[in-house]
């Protein structure tokens, strides 16, 4: 046993065991039902559609498996960017934050277990005009052989597949399909970036010796046309296949190109209208690669 007149020495421990079981257990991050049932004060907050941002990334899989496609939409979860969104929820844990979301006006704070709810401002949000990504359906494909022009056809209903680990990406039901392979065609799916982050676009692989043609009717155009682009990581990270074009023309006016080699990840690329600005017109994007094995380019773009 302590001696009495050593006592005394116990109490620190005792403080310190205490202060390091109050971090260990206050840094834990939050088990399942802990999400769960935070996902009604995350609704009561979403009265606008805001997006759903969660800090860290790596704990997102559990809000969403909490919160469900009602509050977190796979347009949200594979966002191109946060710059058209004015408002959004940041849920976080562990004291973490969301990077995307710096400079954001603090709106609204509370807690919800070991939840943090941060309800955040867009400082200067931009106004999307049209979403190509939302009209595919409305979009007219060909393939380009030489200047002969075979229309894709569209199909509401085509077998839906998935590759895999290391596979192709899921293909949508509702594509158009161009002939050739299973993943000629163009249509919505999601690929994973350089940071294997899912990017939700226009799958638009082309054939070797053509080109994809997507023409999207009477758009509303505003200052441009700007997107993004990428190839499944786990294909452009070989560093090994050829450079992807995809050009972009109002009408017959083509307004800019853009090229995108293995190692670019998810790059972004802006393109003025000029005089084209305030009117509708069509837009026509053509992809081509001069070696089309495995150019499985995918991309996202919008008037703004």
């Amino acid at each position: 046993m302590l001696p009495k007149a050593l006592a005394w020495l116990a109490v620190p421990f005792v403080g310190l065991a205490e202060l390091a079981a109050h971090f260990y257990f206050s840094s834990r991050p939050p088990k399942p039902d802990e999400w769960k049932t935070a996902r009604d004060a995350v609704a009561s907050l979403r009265r606008h559609g805001e997006l759903v941002v969660v800090a860290p990334e790596w704990a997102e899989p559990n809000a969403r498996y909490a919160f469900g496609d009602a509050l977190m939409p796979l347009a949200d979860v594979a966002r191109p960017d946060v710059s058209a969104y004015p408002r959004a929820i940041e849920v976080s844990i562990i004291g973490a934050s969301a990077p995307e979301l710096h400079g954001w006006k603090l709106v609204e704070e509370r807690h919800a277990g070991k939840l943090r709810l941060r309800v955040l401002q867009n400082p200067k949000p931009v106004n999307v005009l049209y979403d190509f990504v939302d009209h595919v359906p409305d979009a007219v494909v060909t393939e380009d052989r030489g200047g002969h022009e075979t229309l894709c056809r569209w199909n509401p209903a085509a077998v839906r597949s998935a590759g895999g680990l290391h596979g192709d990406p899921a293909f949508p039901s509702m594509r158009h399909e161009c002939g050739g392979g299973a993943s000629e065609f163009v249509g919505v799916t999601v690929v994973e970036d350089q940071s294997w982050r899912g990017r939700r676009c226009i799958w638009a692989e082309p054939a070797q010796g053509a080109t994809r043609v997507i023409r999207f009717r009477n758009v509303l155009l505003g200052r441009v046309v700007r997107g993004y682009a990428t190839l499944p990581w786990w294909i452009e990270r070989e560093l090994r296949g050829a450079p992807v074009e995809m050009t972009v023309a109002i009408g017959d006016e083509t307004i800019g190109t853009y090229v995108h080699r293995d190692g670019d990840g998810w790059k972004a690329f802006e393109m003025p209208t000029g005089k084209h600005e305030g009117t509708r017109a069509d837009v026509v994007f053509r992809v081509s690669s001069p070696r089309a094995r495995d150019r499985q380019l995918c991309f996202q773009a919008d008037t703004r």
